[in-house]
C-alpha cells in the first residue's frame, strides 16, 4: 500500500512539475522573431503610407490591394504568413503588445 502511494505521489509530482516547467520554457513575448519584426516593419510602413501615422487626420487614405501586395513583398511576407501572424497575435496579446512597441519604434525612427 505504501509503495503504491509512493508511485502515485511521484507521478503526481512529476506531472505538476512538467506543467510548471512548460510555462517557464515558453518564449519571452518581448523577444520578437524575424517574422514578427518584418510584420512590424510592414505595419509601420502601412500606417505611414495610408496617412494614419501623420498628424493630420484628414490625410488618411485607403490603400489598394496592389499597394498592399507590393508592401508585403517589400517586407518578404506572403498573405498566408500575414494571416498566420494575425491569428498568433490574436491568441497572444503580450506578443501583440511587443509587436506594437516595435511598430512604434519603427515609426519614431522614420521621423528622424
Amino acid at each position: 500500500m505504501i509503495r503504491a502511494f509512493r508511485i502515485f505521489f511521484t507521478c503526481a509530482v512529476t506531472v505538476i512539475l512538467m506543467f510548471f516547467m512548460q510555462g517557464c520554457s515558453q518564449n519571452d513575448p518581448s523577444e520578437l522573431t524575424e517574422t514578427d519584426k518584418r510584420f512590424a516593419a510592414f505595419y509601420a510602413d502601412y500606417l505611414v503610407l495610408s496617412g494614419v501615422a501623420a498628424n493630420e487626420a484628414d490625410s488618411v487614405a485607403l490603400m489598394g490591394a496592389q499597394d498592399i501586395d507590393s508592401l508585403l513583398e517589400v517586407h518578404a511576407l506572403s498573405w498566408q504568413a500575414f494571416n498566420e501572424r494575425v491569428d498568433t497575435y490574436r491568441q497572444e496579446p503580450k506578443l501583440w503588445k511587443a509587436v506594437l512597441l516595435e511598430v512604434k519604434n519603427n515609426l519614431l525612427q522614420n521621423e528622424r
